[in-house]
This record gives C-alpha cells, sequence and structure tokens, in this order.
C-alpha cells in the first residue's frame, strides 16, 4: 500500500499518449465548463478611453472659479468633438468618455444655470476626479484568463470584454462509468440504491466531460463483457465497486485481460482505501473506485479528476487553506479526507457513520485533509478541497441524529 504522496507523483507522471493536449476552438455561450487550452489576452486597454465613472459635469478647472458654460452633452457611446477650454464644461454620463483636461464633478455637487446654459458647482472643482483612466484596469496584450482555468461565468464575461467571441479549450475526455454489484439496484431488504452513477455523472457533467454509464453484476462474465465494452471508446472507465479483496471483488482480475496494467491499488487514505488505477499502452486510463458512497465522492476528487486532468492541460480540482474552527486531532492510520463545512469563519469537520454516510457528506461543502497523527488547534491552517459542481454553503440537509 502506498502513500497519499506517492499516489499524486505517479498520477502526474501518467502517459496518456496523444490522448493529452487535444484541442479544440469554443463559442463563449458553449464553453462554461471547459478548460481553457491558451490565454486569453485582451486587445485593447481597458478602459479603451478616459471614461467618466458619475454622472454629472465635465469641467476644465479655473482657479477657483465654480460656475462653468456648459457647451454640450457627451451620453456613453458618444464624445465631445474638439477641445474644452478653461471655464467650460460638458454634461456628461457615467460610461461616456471624458474629454481632455477635465474633471467630473458629481451631478448632486451641482446646480443648473440659465436654462442649461450654465452650471453652478457648490466649490471649486478638484483635478482628475470621477475617472476610469485609460488602460487603468488592464493594457492591451494582458492575459485576463489563464491557460488551464475551468470557464465560469466571470470568466466568460472577461474574456467577451477582451474581444473573444470563442476559446480555445482542451478537448473532453470521453469517460464510461460502470457501477458494479448485485446489491445496488437489487429489491429487498439486501438492496441498495443507485447514488454513485448519479454522483459520478454529475461530476462529469460539472467539468462538461462526456460520459456513458452501465451496470454490471458480480458476475465474472458480464463484468468483463460491461467492462470490455466500456473499455472499446473511453479515455477513461469508470467503476465503483468490485477493487477491495472480497471473493465477489472481481475488477482487479479483468483488468489484465484488457491489457490495462496496475499503476497502483490501494492507498494510505481514509476514506477509499482499495482505489485503483490502471493504464493502457494506448494512454487510456481506468480507475476503479470503492463502492461506498462517500468514498466514491471523496476518491472522485482525490484520484479520478486529477486522472481527468490530464486530458485537461493539468488541471486539478480546487484547494486551499482554511482555518480550523476548533481544536481537533487525527487519531487514525491512514490519511483522512473528513466531508466538512464552513462554519463562522473557519472549517468544522462532519460528525460522520464512515464511508457509507452520504448524508453527512452531502450536508458539507467539501474535504478538509488530516494527515495521520496532526493536531490542530482552532485557527490553524488546514487543505480543503471543496466539492466541484458546488458553491459553499449549497448543501443538503443534515437531519437530526441521536446519540448512541
Amino acid at each position: 500500500m502506498i502513500t497519499f504522496a506517492e499516489s499524486q507523483a505517479l498520477l502526474e507522471r501518467l502517459d496518456v499518449a496523444d490522448r493529452a493536449h487535444r484541442t479544440e476552438r469554443c463559442d463563449l455561450r458553449a464553453a462554461r465548463g471547459r478548460v481553457l487550452a491558451s490565454d486569453v489576452r485582451i486587445d485593447r486597454d481597458q478602459p479603451g478611453f478616459d471614461r467618466a465613472t458619475m454622472d454629472g459635469y465635465a469641467v476644465v478647472p479655473d482657479g477657483d472659479r465654480a460656475d462653468f458654460d456648459v457647451v454640450g452633452t457627451v451620453t456613453a457611446g458618444t464624445s465631445h468633438e474638439g477641445p474644452l477650454g478653461p471655464g467650460q464644461a460638458v454634461r456628461i454620463m457615467t460610461g461616456a468618455p471624458a474629454p481632455g483636461g477635465t474633471t467630473v464633478v458629481p451631478v448632486e455637487r451641482t446646480s443648473p444655470l440659465e436654462d442649461g446654459a450654465r452650471v453652478q458647482l457648490d466649490a471649486a472643482p478638484a483635478p482628475a476626479k470621477n475617472i476610469a483612466w485609460r488602460g487603468e484596469d488592464a493594457r492591451e496584450g494582458d492575459t485576463l484568463v489563464a491557460c488551464g482555468t475551468r470557464l465560469g461565468p466571470a470568466h466568460l464575461s472577461v474574456a467577451a470584454m477582451a474581444g473573444a467571441t470563442e476559446v480555445e479549450v482542451f478537448s473532453r475526455p470521453s469517460v464510461s462509468v460502470v457501477t458494479t454489484g448485485d446489491e445496488v439496484g437489487a429489491s429487498g431488504k439486501a438492496g441498495i440504491r443507485d447514488s454513485n452513477g448519479p454522483l459520478l455523472d454529475a461530476l462529469m457533467s460539472a467539468l462538461e466531460v462526456e460520459v456513458t454509464r452501465r451496470h454490471a453484476r458480480d458476475q465474472e462474465g458480464e463484468l468483463r463483457a460491461a467492462l470490455e465494452g466500456a473499455a472499446a471508446g473511453a479515455d477513461v472507465v469508470v467503476t465503483t465497486g468490485g477493487v477491495s479483496m472480497g471473493e465477489r471483488d472481481l475488477v482487479p482480475a479483468t483488468l489484465a485481460e484488457l491489457g490495462y496494467e496496475t499503476v497502483f491499488h490501494k492507498v494510505q487514505v481514509q476514506p477509499g482505501k482499495p482505489v485503483l488505477v490502471a493504464r493502457r499502452p494506448d494512454g487510456a486510463l481506468f480507475v476503479g473506485l470503492p463502492g461506498n458512497p462517500v468514498s466514491v465522492l471523496a476518491t472522485a476528487h482525490l484520484f479520478l479528476m486529477p486522472a481527468l486532468g490530464l486530458f485537461l492541460g493539468g488541471w486539478r480540482p480546487a484547494s486551499f487553506d482554511v482555518p480550523m474552527a476548533g481544536a481537533y486531532e487525527h487519531k487514525g492510520r491512514r490519511h483522512l479526507f473528513l466531508p466538512a463545512s464552513f462554519e463562522g469563519g473557519g472549517v468544522v469537520p462532519a460528525r460522520w457513520n464512515g464511508s457509507g454516510d452520504l448524508i453527512a457528506a452531502a450536508a458539507a461543502d467539501g474535504l478538509v485533509e488530516l494527515p495521520v497523527g496532526a493536531t490542530f488547534a482552532a485557527g490553524d491552517p488546514a487543505r480543503f478541497i471543496p466539492y466541484v459542481g458546488h458553491a459553499l454553503a449549497e448543501r443538503a440537509a443534515m437531519p437530526p441524529r441521536s446519540a448512541r
């Protein structure tokens, strides 16, 4: 069994051959969730001109003078032709170009005179006020969205501001999911509803990855047929269940027959120790996740998504340090990734009933990393991985639980 750090190093070095770095052009309207393959650079200064930031009057200061001759009006999308002289002003709207040499006085500090031909200010104007200067946000050629970014609404908006109508993105890897187990979908008391399939469908959808899904019972012929069909056209085959050491855990033995070579099997993590990653010579990958639903949720973030990132320019799920809301000591013997929530400015590990407790995991915001032997005081930083596809605090409900 290898350590978590060793597993991540092996994942980073995996060669997916010519399946990596495939790119395509994508219209901005269809690019949400895609991973950017080349920087988006702005094609002109932003703002492109000295822009008024308030409604009012653009005036040319003239010593202590507080009354000005109004010689025109500038609305957004228009400009004033010719220079203004000392003591002259134009009525100006937010977003309009400010004539050279002017300062903008807010309308609430002014009083129109002589039917608008003149304007009285409440005081002599200070120079260079209420103007966004050309290029102060960005200069022509600056990168606004970097290669490797998974595109969200704000990225697409700023890309449009940069002049892009389409972007270069990494081509989506094709993923085939095979859920396994006689108990999944079976009727009766021993039957288990399939929560893993919808989870993986939704995670792949959040990444805009193409996915197909099928189910196989724990029967050697049926499992082999399902895996063979899944592997035929997929860059990545993902299974849930069947990767541990039970006599019905048939996945590892089937892989070699399908041309996969094991990269690693079993990692010193909780939940998800039995996780399995394998590779074919042509660069296609296999990621075998455990069957318990929280194990699937955790190992999808820790192993499956970094594997998919090999096809997406090295993209990985976001992670960052956050303060612990209270003291915590990890007494276990495996590197723990525990569902956790943000509460009161810090992260609170969930009280859960183990890797089958999807209810507690869905009521969390992500996974907090707790190394073996780690001891945290309140305020100490801990690594946090938000759930992909969720916004913080968009949690499921946590029902009340009685102590045992």
